[in-house]
């Protein structure tokens, strides 16, 4: 999947430890991260569930994205990454969640934003968080630096406590 096996594991044996859970909202990754999380032997004991979320409407249904959320700051935004992570968190209970939201390209968005723009959104001890990422590459080397990314983000959370 584009993503260091051990530092999945790494990930997943820290959630065993600390005895929570992982879910997962994506959108440009198309649910890679929840796949390498889903590659790991045990990862059953920590994986909630995950959800692909590529359309506006589906990220407001199924997430409580806010539609005004979306037409202030756009699709590809910190607010939206952060609203994907608060609501999978709620649906799905996990105590940890991490959301994906970027345009992977070839080509910009039609509003400008530059392909490889991708916010990686976090929800860990009640506090949402999301980070700006420009990666290079086409259009499946953006989406493996995100998963990538994604789990740095995760293990960055984790370590707070």
């Amino acid at each position: 999947m584009g993503c260091s096996v051990k530092k999945v594991e790494q990930v997943v044996n820290i959630l065993k430890d600390k005895k929570i859970h992982i879910s997962t909202a994506e959108s440009c990754t198309g649910g890679m991260i929840a796949a390498s999380i889903v590659d790991i032997s045990g990862a059953s004991d920590v994986f909630e569930e995950g959800y692909v979320t590529y359309s506006n409407r589906v990220k407001s249904k199924l997430l409580g994205v806010k539609e005004e959320t979306i037409e202030k700051f756009t699709v590809v935004s910190s607010e939206v990454a952060k609203e994907m992570a608060l609501g999978v968190a709620e649906s799905s209970g996990a105590e940890i969640t991490v959301s994906v939201t970027g345009y992977a390209g070839p080509y910009d968005a039609d509003d400008g934003t530059p392909a490889g723009t991708v916010y990686i959104g976090t929800f860990y001890r009640g506090i949402p968080d999301a980070k700006h990422y420009k990666f290079d590459g086409d259009r499946q080397a953006v989406r493996k630096q995100a998963v990538i990314q994604a789990f740095d983000d995760v293990l960055e959370r984790l370590r707070e406590d």
